[in-house]
Order: structure tokens, then C-alpha cells, then sequence
């Protein structure tokens, strides 16, 4: 999605500097729009692999895990419930970039893209963190079920193993946090480039 931003942002700056030559825009648009489709793309693909993990999910508490305490039926509740809600979040998201009409003015769909990436903004921000506590809330209230199935050094091993894949998961949420962030504020940039012209 970074490179997107750049091209776009690489776009908009040539759209600038040959606005006289229709043919020029019109090639612009359409590289724009590629690139707004394979971003599409991703996040379709992003949502293909949740669902395929929460049916995985699902399937596990189903077939092989037959939870029987409530407190493990509400672990599952908040871990399905966590993926599925992330899965109609990207919905929305790809629904929103949907609404971008790279054909209008430059500053005006500046001033589009720009609300779609604070939106992302704070999807990657708090959002994303609420779901990662609420999913891991999820996993720990299976613990006491668990302890029943596995030995006890097992059990500790299982638990400690989750905090250290959160800790590597949050880096990587972070790291894309921080990147889209310079993205947004190139962006913010550009359209104060573009708000002198």
C-alpha cells in the first residue's frame, strides 16, 4: 500500500506539471485506478485468509475442541467475534476506496483519499488494538478448559508462546502503523502543494 501512495503522489505531481495535456490526465487516471484495484486486491485477499481462519476457528470449537464451560464459550464469542468484525471492517474499507473517483479534480480527490487513509488510520490504530486484546482475552479464557486436556508444563508452554507471537504480531501492526502514517503525511503534503498552486 506504500507503493500506491507514492504512485499516486508521483501522479498527482505530473498531473500538475502537464494539466494543459488532456491525454497526459487521462493516462495519469488510468494508472491511478490500477493502482486503487490492486489495493482492492489486497485487501480482498486480506479478507479471504480471516475468513478462512475464523471457519478454521470454527471448526476447531466444533469438531475437535467440544468446550463445555461458559467461560470458554465466551473465549470462542470474542475470538470468531474479533476476526469477523475485522473482516467486515476491511468490507467497509474496500466499499469506502470504492467511492474514490480518481477522474475528479486533483484537489478534490486529494481531499477523498485523504479522509479514506485517517479512516484507515484509525482502523490500524485503535481499532486493530481493541480486536488483538479482544481476540487474546478469547484465548486465555480457554485456558482454564484447557488445563483439563494438557499437562500443566503444556499449558504454560501454550500460554507464554501466544505472548511472545502477540508481542512479533504487534511489532508488524506497528511497523505498518508507522508507514502509513509518513504515507498520510506525504499526502497531507502534496495537498498543501496543491492548495498554493
Amino acid at each position: 500500500m506504500q507503493t500506491e501512495f507514492n504512485d499516486i503522489k508521483q501522479l498527482w505531481k505530473q498531473s500538475k506539471t502537464s494539466a494543459q495535456n488532456s491525454s497526459d490526465s487521462s493516462n495519469i487516471i488510468k494508472m491511478a485506478e490500477q493502482k486503487k484495484r490492486s489495493s482492492t486486491k489486497t485487501q480482498l485477499a486480506n479478507i479471504i485468509i480471516l475468513v478462512v481462519f475464523v471457519f478454521g476457528l470454527l471448526a476447531y470449537f466444533q469438531l475437535v475442541a467440544k468446550f463445555q464451560s461458559p467461560l470458554s464459550f465466551i473465549g470462542e464469542i470474542l475470538m470468531c467475534g474479533s476476526i469477523i468484525l475485522r473482516i467486515g471492517i476491511e468490507l467497509a474499507s474496500i466499499f469506502y476506496a470504492k467511492r474514490i473517483d480518481l477522474s475528479e479534480a486533483a484537489l478534490k480527490s486529494n481531499d477523498t483519499i485523504l479522509r479514506y487513509y485517517n479512516f484507515r488510520k484509525k482502523i490500524h490504530g485503535s481499532v486493530t488494538i481493541a480486536i488483538i486484546i479482544l481476540y487474546s482475552i478469547g484465548f486465555y479464557l480457554l485456558t482454564p478448559e484447557f488445563s483439563s486436556y494438557f499437562p500443566l508444563w503444556l499449558l504454560v508452554l501454550i500460554d507464554l508462546s501466544y505472548i511472545l507471537a502477540a508481542l512479533i504480531f504487534s511489532y508488524f501492526i506497528r511497523s505498518a502503523i508507522q508507514r502509513e502514517m509518513k504515507a498520510l503525511k506525504e499526502i497531507k503534503r502534496l495537498r498543501e502543494d496543491l492548495l498554493t498552486q
